[in-house]
């Protein structure tokens, strides 16, 4: 898919809206790439000020200071450590489900937005595809500048095979590096025990870790279909099913448990939980996530 069909205009225009709101809730504490030191260093948030002393940079200096009183003083700043935000983006078969492969374009987008809000906070942002295996790892600055060409890497991914995301993980933290925040992006479906082993791993990194449930109508709550053949994407098993009414109400009390099951697991784990429907607004649960995982101030 193209760039401007995933993220035409009133997606970047969404999307600077989303970075500059998040600039302003995280103006009373420090974004993930600003997380302020107890010592004074060259980082960019204003501290105080002390008298120049002979060695001193002089790129610190206040002149409009010294142009008001003709008195040396030199600015210091907050050191800051560098952050870093990882995107785990499920590309398995089964993200492509939906209406118009909703799972898989609202994941994009949702990574998207991510990576801008992190960019524009000053971290750097991993963004790792996976199936039954980890694909390619694309790695930015810290400067959301990037964006364009972060939006050309997503366009550029497609769904297939199926899921594996206890081996993605395992082989993801043995590349080792600053692996930072880890936000999994997946519907989940046909993880099995892969979740608990991929959080397990992925936490015994030292990273903290959210799990985005992206979520479609279709997977919570599919229309009745009557007698049909159902076909599972991934695995290729085969299911004749009279669809009525009461097997759907079965189903969707079966789905709801098994969503709870997947933040019970999560948070057995000391991973963040986060369900992500595709008939949400983006923005919503971008905030939402980044406030779960303490990136943004309440």
């Amino acid at each position: 898919m193209a760039r401007d069909e995933l993220f035409d205009d009133d997606f970047l225009r969404r999307l600077q809206r989303l970075g500059l709101l998040a600039k302003r809730i995280s103006a009373t504490s420090p974004a993930p790439g600003q997380r302020r030191g107890p010592k004074m260093g060259d980082g960019l948030e204003f501290a105080d000020h002390r008298a120049y002393a002979a060695g001193d940079d002089l790129r610190f200096l206040d002149w409009h200071y010294y142009a008001r009183m003709e008195k040396l003083l030199l600015r210091l700043f907050h050191e800051h450590a560098e952050g870093a935000v990882t995107l785990l983006l499920d590309c398995s078969a089964s993200m492509a489900l939906g209406a118009g492969a909703a799972k898989f374009d609202y994941a994009r987008r949702m990574a998207a937005a991510l990576a801008y809000v992190a960019m524009s906070s000053l971290d750097r942002v991993n963004i790792v595809g996976f199936a039954e295996q980890l694909g390619d790892t694309y790695k930015t600055g810290r400067n959301r500048g990037q964006i364009l060409a972060v939006l050309d890497y997503l366009a550029g991914l497609a769904t297939g095979g199926r899921t594996d995301l206890a081996a993605s993980a395992e082989r993801f933290a043995a590349g080792g590096g600053d692996l930072g925040a880890i936000l999994i992006l997946s519907d989940l479906i046909d993880v099995g025990e892969g979740l608990s082993d991929a959080l397990t791993v992925l936490r015994g990194s030292g990273s903290d870790v959210v799990c985005l449930h992206v979520v479609d109508d279709a997977d919570a709550s599919p229309p009745p279909l009557g007698a049909s053949e159902l076909s599972a994407v991934e695995s290729g098993r085969r299911l004749s099913v009279n669809v009525t009414a009461e097997v759907l109400a079965s189903y969707r009390e079966r789905f709801v448990e098994f969503a709870r099951g997947l933040e019970r697991t999560c948070l057995s784990r000391g991973a963040t939980y986060v369900q992500a429907p595709t008939s949400a607004p983006f923005e919503r649960l971008v905030l939402e996530t980044l406030r779960r995982a303490g990136m943004l101030a309440t």
